[in-house]
């Protein structure tokens, strides 16, 4: 089945003339991939036809549909092709503001893309070019500005270590990466010297080339959270506790971060609150925000979507993929850059903090 849809979205690229990302599923013979198929390719067949409010409608079904738990792989990867499709029936529908917030999830990832002209009527090109037009303005206002890995590399950190050794220690940054054993016995010391001595060892645990002379793990970890400290603060909220900065201490910067609007459309989800759970995400249970769902309306539905990708030059060799994608929503009522529970982004958090290892093409040159 999932090759099914490999080839329908295959056959949708020969058609349109430019590369759509292909839609894979993390369990290959669940059935319900051949229905995706199906209204992918009911939808594109509706387009063709002229039926542009049908096709939306087809569309809007699809993307419910590939909501379902099991199929958060192939929603991310058809996400973009069923934007473009989308954008392409609200532009022709005349509905040019909507069709440009659609023509952008799509070109942010796939920036080359190009539309054949006597393949669309003429207001899908229109929209399209404006969209790439305002990409392209976008980017020129942010040329020269660092991302997070061109950043991370030219940073310097001030003099002193990252964290002050005192009773507060343990519940800072450093909880990430310690073991649920770790977690009791600090809560049990008392006096300076027990948490110096303490903290000496989690250290020293950790050390993978202690012949160096030098803790590398460790200058590289308390490197990340003033990093982290100096980018990621919310309020009077420490940038290393807050989710991106959970998750730039434990993973290093990303291969890349890409940013979308969240689209006023998708009022039928369900908003999650972050309420307070216990989530596995290091190598102990750690206290994480937990979706409890709850309605939202279409007003809240007006934020971003930021999403780190870390490639497989950027994850340790104990992290079994080829790329892990870390997705941050900001939104009001929601929350500002609230990590998504995604389960093999969960996973992976606790892979790399367990490991003690920081991933060797993360850390500075």
């Amino acid at each position: 089945m999932e090759r099914s849809l490999l080839r329908a979205l295959a056959a949708a690229t020969l058609w349109t003339s430019f590369a759509v990302p292909i839609a894979t599923s993390q369990n290959p013979a669940d059935p319900r991939i051949g229905a995706l198929t199906e209204l992918f390719s009911k939808a594109k067949a509706q387009f063709r036809g002229g039926a542009y409010a049908d096709s939306l409608a087809t569309l809007e079904k699809l993307d419910a549909a590939a909501r379902a738990p099991g199929l958060e792989t192939a929603r991310e990867k058809v996400l973009p092709a069923v934007s473009f499709y989308r954008g392409a029936d609200l532009a022709a529908l005349g509905r040019n503001e909507e069709a440009r917030r659609e023509f952008r999830i799509y070109l942010e990832s796939a920036p080359a893309s190009r539309l054949d002209p006597a393949m669309y009527p003429r207001a899908v090109i229109d929209a399209f070019e404006a969209t790439r037009e305002q990409l392209r303005r976008d980017g020129a206002e942010r040329k020269g500005a660092p991302g997070l890995a061109e950043a991370y590399a030219a940073f310097r950190p001030p003099p002193g270590p990252a964290e002050a050794v005192d009773d507060a220690w343990g519940e800072g940054a450093v909880r990430y990466l310690m073991t649920k054993d770790e977690k009791a016995a600090w809560t049990r010391l008392s006096d300076a010297v027990a948490r110096a001595e303490f903290v000496a060892l989690f250290w020293q645990r950790r050390d993978r080339t202690p012949e160096m002379g030098e803790n590398v793990y460790r200058d590289e970890i308390e490197r990340r959270i003033r990093f982290a400290d100096s980018e990621f603060a919310q309020g009077e909220k420490k940038g290393s506790l807050t989710d991106r900065g959970m998750v730039f201490v434990v993973m290093g910067p990303p291969s890349f971060v890409t940013t979308a609007l969240l689209r006023i459309e998708d009022d039928a989800i369900q908003e999650t609150k972050p309420d307070r759970a216990q989530v596995h995400v290091g190598p102990s249970t750690q206290s994480m925000p937990a979706p409890t769902p709850r309605p939202m309306t279409v007003e809240k539905i007006q934020g971003s979507r930021e999403t780190w990708h870390y490639r497989g030059d950027r994850l340790p060799k104990t992290v079994a993929a080829n790329e892990v994608a870390f997705e941050f929503i900001t939104k009001d009522g929601y929350g500002t850059a609230v990590l998504q529970r995604e389960a093999t982004a969960l996973a992976t958090l606790g892979i790399v903090a367990g490991s003690g290892d920081t991933g060797a093409a993360a850390r500075p040159q």
